[in-house]
């Protein structure tokens, strides 16, 4: 009979402690457009290798994921949205944006986690026959006792995301200004 109610009751736990991650949900906020050139056409491509976001390290090789809940590449776009403007189709500024890396590493012991959130983005403006791309990365680092909490990882992840879209939007030579030469 004791075995049994051990049983009952460790069953539960373990069971949680082994379940497959939620899909994250990540909202970024739109970012400050501190210039006046708008961008006419934007292209957002995911060229990762793989679909998750988060990877929960465990041992002997094994791990869990957890994707997003809305593709990061709608999340990017919604938030570079307040740099775009209409345009005569193939005139203008245009970026492509690709995400080279989004990911969430995680190391949860019995005690302690620990998370490494990296992002690096790159961007190709192109206006007529000129062409500048640059690189935006971001890496934050946290630590805590016991598990992370779900809408931690969140907030961690979209204040990285936030940061590195803010220095996309507010960097003056991916806007091509017409009356530059180069």
């Amino acid at each position: 009979m004791l075995r049994l109610i051990l049983v009952l009751i460790l069953a539960p736990i373990l069971a949680a402690c082994s379940s497959q991650p939620d899909p994250l949900i990540i909202s970024t906020t739109p970012v400050n457009d501190t210039f006046s050139i708008k961008v006419n056409q934007l292209d957002v491509i995911d060229t990762r290798t793989y679909s998750y976001l988060y990877r929960h390290k465990k041992d002997d090789d094994k791990a869990t994921f957890a994707p997003t809940q809305q593709p990061l590449t709608d999340i990017v776009k919604e938030s570079l949205r307040p740099l775009t403007a209409n345009a005569p189709a193939g005139q203008g500024l245009k970026w492509y944006v690709s995400i080279e890396k989004a990911l969430i590493d995680a190391k949860v012991s019995a005690l302690k986690y620990e998370l490494e959130h990296h992002v690096r983005i790159r961007v190709e403006a192109v206006r007529g026959n000129r062409r500048y791309s640059n690189f935006y990365t971001g890496k934050a680092q946290s630590s805590g006792a016991l598990k992370p909490a779900q809408a931690t990882i969140e907030r961690q992840f979209r204040d990285l995301l936030d940061s590195v879209l803010n220095d996309i939007a507010n960097d003056s030579k991916l806007r091509l200004s017409e009356r530059e030469v180069y």
